[in-house]
């Protein structure tokens, strides 16, 4: 076998997709991580996303010399790269991988049971360790409707079923901000029915560079994302929004109620078509 396979029990395949941009110092590190799980068959696609750096564009060239496989594209964005990846990923689940962080040796092993057993789970995510610029964990908490319509807190770094990347028709690269396709993939994802489930456990450390895109979000910025998302699934939002509401009134949960009320309040608010000075 060569050094990207590695066999497992399962017999679920896996296809972990990494679109790299300059990051070929770290993408070795990202690639050991996987070496060392003992969990399922796996196939690796690393999109090189149109690097310019010397360093990086030579080590994608070793590694497909040693027979990974290596898409080489003109740089068109995360979105674009994920897309081509999972298009000719042979797996039954996909898991995105940033080129510079690196995966725990026990999340796909347990995040591949729970979807091997779990028909009605769909996507599969779990909790943060920063290292590098930063040193920080992250508990993220099971998935809640009402905080995912004011910020993104799932990475991109989750195990779902290729059906779900299907059925949203892949990662949007009309988003505003190239930062938070993953954001909007997850609300489509949810407005279409999918199901998540949290694994309450370290499952990736996420590398924080001086130069991460994390560290330059700003309010503009994240107001442009929210916007579109809105935008795009304002019906299906706000026919969520209202069921959950309901059936919290019912259960007269007061805290809850009052969350939700100021998600369709901030929704109604947001005009569907944007200012032109804005």
């Amino acid at each position: 076998m060569l050094a990207f396979q590695t066999q497992f029990m399962s017999g679920s395949i896996v296809s972990i997709i990494i679109p790299c941009y300059n990051h070929g110092a770290y993408i070795d590190e990202a690639l050991q991580s996987i070496t060392d799980i003992k969990a399922t068959d796996i196939e690796v696609i690393i999109i090189n996303d149109g690097s310019t750096d010397t360093f990086t564009i030579n080590k994608l060239k070793e590694l497909q010399q040693k027979g990974y496989h290596v898409i080489n594209q003109q740089n068109q964005g995360l979105s674009a790269a994920r897309n081509n990846g999972i298009s000719v990923a042979k797996g039954k689940y996909i898991l995105p991988l940033d080129s510079d962080n690196r995966l725990h040796q026990n999340y796909l092993t347990k995040a591949i049971a729970i979807l091997d057993q779990n028909a009605d789970a769909d996507i599969v995510y779990g909790d943060t360790q920063f290292f590098g610029a930063k040193e920080q964990f992250v508990e993220v908490g099971p998935f809640d409707f009402g905080n995912m319509l004011i910020d993104n807190r799932i990475d991109a770094c989750a195990l779902y079923r290729k059906s779900v990347w299907e059925a949203v028709k892949g990662y949007d690269p009309s988003m505003p901000r190239m930062i938070h396709e993953d954001w909007e993939f997850w609300m489509h994802a949810y407005v279409a029915g999918k199901k998540f489930y949290y694994l309450n456990e370290l499952c990736f450390y996420y590398r924080w560079l001086p130069a991460s895109m994390s560290r330059g979000i700003t309010p503009e910025m994240l107001a442009d994302s929210r916007h579109y998302i809105y935008s795009k699934h304002s019906v299906k939002i706000i026919t969520l929004l209202l069921k959950e509401y309901h059936k919290l009134e019912k259960e007269q949960k007061y805290i809850g109620r009052k969350r939700l009320k100021s998600a369709l309040k901030l929704i109604f608010n947001i005009p569907l078509v944007r200012p032109t000075n804005s």
